[in-house]
């Protein structure tokens, strides 16, 4: 489990290899809201606590690569559309 104390507001959060996915909103019951402005469809997105190896200084890290959070966040967004 990674030191949520350490999570703050608009750090950026990036995929296992590095590549930069979003930047924190704020923590939402057991897991990182993104801005909507980091977002590439302009929608709010959560990254789950489990899903997160790391967290420094400067930014928190995904044990997931930039394409499994896409289908992550997408997955999301279909969801919320069918409970609507």
């Amino acid at each position: 489990m990674v030191d949520t104390t350490l999570i703050r507001e608009r750090m950026p959060v990036v995929d296992c290899e590095g590549r930069r996915v979003g930047t924190v909103d704020h923590l939402d019951a057991g897991r990182i809201k993104l801005t909507r402005a980091g977002s590439s469809d302009g929608h709010h997105h959560y990254l789950p606590l489990s899903e997160v190896s790391s967290v420094d200084e400067a930014k928190v890290t995904s044990q997931l690569t930039f394409e499994e959070l896409e289908d992550l966040f997408r997955s999301e967004g279909e969801r919320s559309h069918a409970e609507g």
